[in-house]
């Protein structure tokens, strides 16, 4: 009797043992990541005007259904829309030569360290020297791990998501002005979806970004809390509750949405103007 006793109690603390070890590992690659880095860039086809470079690249988490479900959706904007489109997770393609090939680079729902030193600094160049950018939900997490990307291009430096629950709904409201009429086409005043919406320790309009859609922070619960790996987030942003802004950064554009984690969102109407519309004004696609 005495060992039984022994062994399940040894067998009861592996197990226990291993599931903070898996918990810490997934705790580490949603914050830090495990960061791999490409070196062998693709071959490009022949792109047209209206290139636009989807990419898709996780060294941490990764929306796997939100990714998989907006491939086919992009393909079918581009070829509806005319857009030249080029979808990749190798991160090589950040290099002097084919990044001046598209007018548009869109992360989508990229995560962790995804470019080495070079290749963010050769996409710093494209972007202040005239690209357009597109960031979809985990493109502004904290796992990026670069500074001037999350100042400059984000804007906001990310704490936590919610998650009691994790998806709730929230009612956004569109701020409208002459300068993003464009961004705004099509789009409702109100509008009400699910998410599971992030928050940020400062406000985006401070850093002089335009906000297109926000929600009241104080209508949702904001708590991300997890006991040991991310305690005391149990706070939210307030009544001004930003989830998709933009700005016009050197002679780049940039737009980023936290919206987008559940693959549903790729089926939206509304969801999939926002994405258009950004495209259409990061790029400068002027009918």
């Amino acid at each position: 009797m005495k060992k039984f006793i022994k062994v399940s109690l040894i067998t009861i603390a592996s197990i226990a043992l291993l599931a903070i070890v898996a918990a810490g590992l997934f705790a580490w690659k949603a914050m830090y990541g495990f960061n791999f880095y490409d070196t062998n860039p693709p071959e490009l086809p022949d792109l047209g005007e209206r290139a636009v470079l989807v990419f898709s690249k996780t060294n941490a988490f990764r929306h796997h259904e939100a990714i998989e479900a907006s491939q086919p959706v992009f393909r079918e904007m581009a070829d509806e829309l005319g857009w030249s489109l080029f979808s990749t997770e190798n991160g090589a393609i950040f290099n002097q030569e084919q990044l001046q090939k598209f007018d548009v680079v869109v992360f989508n729902n990229v995560s962790g360290k995804a470019l080495n030193p070079e290749q963010r600094e050769h996409f710093r160049n494209w972007l202040e020297g005239g690209g357009g950018y597109v960031g979809i939900h985990a493109a502004g997490d904290f796992s990026h791990q670069w500074d001037w990307y999350e100042d400059e291009v984000i804007g906001a430096r990310f704490s936590h998501h919610t998650m009691r629950p994790q998806f709730q709904e929230g009612v956004l409201s569109i701020e409208i002005n002459e300068m993003n009429l464009q961004l705004s086409q099509g789009l409702p005043e109100s509008w009400v979806r699910e998410e599971e919406w992030y928050v940020f320790y400062n406000n985006p309009r401070d850093r002089s970004f335009t906000i297109l859609y926000r929600l009241d922070g104080e209508e949702i619960n904001p708590d991300g809390s997890i006991p040991l790996l991310a305690p005391n987030k149990d706070f939210g942003m307030g009544s001004d509750h930003p989830v998709a802004w933009y700005r016009e950064r050197g002679e780049g554009r940039t737009f980023y949405t936290s919206m987008g984690h559940q693959a549903g969102a790729f089926s939206e109407e509304h969801f999939l103007t926002m994405i258009e519309n950004a495209i259409h004004w990061t790029g400068r696609f002027y009918d």
